[in-house]
């Protein structure tokens, strides 16, 4: 075997595998559209969360910022302004920033948060979950990311 060089099967795969990374990527880049009212009780929700958390917990700022949502608006907003500046009537919010939201509803329900708000933390997730499953692939213009305007669930519920 000295001198000779064999193709190994491993190698072949390489290219399979950066393919369904890639696949997978795009699955967890998948965004919906959620109305004003949603991202209202949801600045709500986060904030509650927020100042229960600093006021409760014993853990570092970062921790409670991931863990009562507070990172997610800035984002939201940001968003919801691209979507104004396109006509757009929704607000794009990944399938993977519902798990953030989850967590905002269970640490304000664990930290002795409003009821009422609870209840509208519990309203919104139910929601969001729902509209997950119309989610579609987005589109990033100037680092934001945005959705075409036909995108479903954007309207209020009320």
């Amino acid at each position: 075997m000295r001198g000779e060089f064999r193709t190994m099967p491993m190698f072949g795969r390489r290219e399979r595998r950066e393919e369904a990374f890639g696949e997978t990527r795009k699955a967890a880049l998948r965004a919906f559209a959620i109305s004003d009212e949603d991202l209202s009780t949801l600045e709500r929700v986060t904030s509650h969360a927020r100042t229960q958390l600093l006021r409760l917990s014993d853990s570092d700022l970062e921790t409670i910022d991931n863990g009562s949502g507070y990172r997610l608006m800035p984002l939201l907003y940001q968003r919801a302004g691209a979507a104004r500046v396109l006509g757009h009537s929704g607000v794009p919010m990944l399938v993977t920033e519902v798990s953030n939201v989850q967590a905002a509803v269970l640490n304000l329900e664990s930290y002795e948060g409003d009821p009422m708000l609870v209840l509208e933390g519990y309203d919104l997730l139910n929601r969001l979950t729902l509209l997950a499953e119309l989610a579609h692939v987005p589109e990033e213009i100037g680092g934001v990311v945005t959705l075409p305007n036909e995108t479903p669930g954007a309207p209020a519920h009320r």
